[in-house]
């Protein structure tokens, strides 16, 4: 009797133990095709980085230059003719000109107008479609979080709505005219000053630019970069963004 109890305990622990696996692996199948994002937990490495100190090469001098003086030709403008205004008389200028004149003015009549309307269906959502986190264990054990997929939830309506509102159509008579020729004056007789540039040539000069001078420049020291290594970030554990398929 002992022994057949202990082969049941045994039978019992087996599937306990094999329960875990074919579970996750079931889950795993079964949501395959509704996950989006899945995450494994993976181990990083330390993080090092190379900084670079400044190190003196060459120390500060000074330098002392003599710059000559800059001469360049340059034209020059000699008025040859002073500018003048010259006095013209300029005279009248006349024309036709047409214009409107009102025959019967213009004339508004209002007509109301029905609105217009019409049955509409109409596909409204109760519940959008939305993304929810699942967690799951791999065979190797790793553990995994799968963002899966909600579909949203619609429904029908049935609206009447307005096409066109009712409104007050204006119809509008335009005006009449007839046109009438007549004279007038476009511009009065009248002096106008006329101004005449003068007239110039051009020479050319030399021109001191820049003149002589002493340059003082102090250079200043240079210094360079000494490279060495240091730890930036300690590795650790952190999750990795994986295939929704694996496994």
């Amino acid at each position: 009797m002992r022994l057949v109890q202990l082969g049941l305990l045994s039978a019992m622990s087996a599937i306990a133990v094999a329960a875990p696996v074919s579970t996750a692996a079931a889950f795993d199948h079964a949501c395959a095709e509704t996950r989006l994002t899945c995450y494994d937990k993976v181990r990083r490495p330390d993080v090092y980085a190379t900084i670079a100190r400044p190190v003196m090469i060459a120390p500060a001098r000074r330098e002392v230059f003599r710059e000559p003086a800059v001469v360049e030709p340059r034209p020059y403008r000699v008025e040859l003719a002073p500018p003048r205004i010259r006095t013209e008389v300029v005279p009248a200028t006349y024309s036709t000109v047409v214009r409107r004149q009102l025959v019967r003015p213009a004339e508004v009549r209002y007509v109301d107008q029905p609105a217009v309307t019409a049955r509409v269906h109409q596909t409204v959502v109760t519940r959008p479609a939305g993304v929810v986190w699942q967690r799951s264990m791999g065979r190797d054990g790793t553990e995994r979080l799968c963002a899966v997929r909600v579909p949203p939830r619609t429904a029908t309506l049935v609206r009447t709505i307005v096409v066109e509102p009712a409104r007050r159509i204006a119809l509008q008579q335009p005006a009449i005219y007839r046109e009438v020729a007549t004279p007038v004056v476009v511009a009065p007789d009248h002096t106008r000053h006329v101004y005449e540039p003068g007239v110039y040539a051009f020479e050319r000069r030399p021109v001191v630019l820049k003149p002589a001078s002493i340059v003082i420049v102090d250079r200043p020291p240079v210094y360079g970069l000494q490279e060495q290594r240091v730890l930036v970030q300690r590795g650790g554990y952190a999750w990795q963004r994986t295939s929704p398929h694996g496994w």
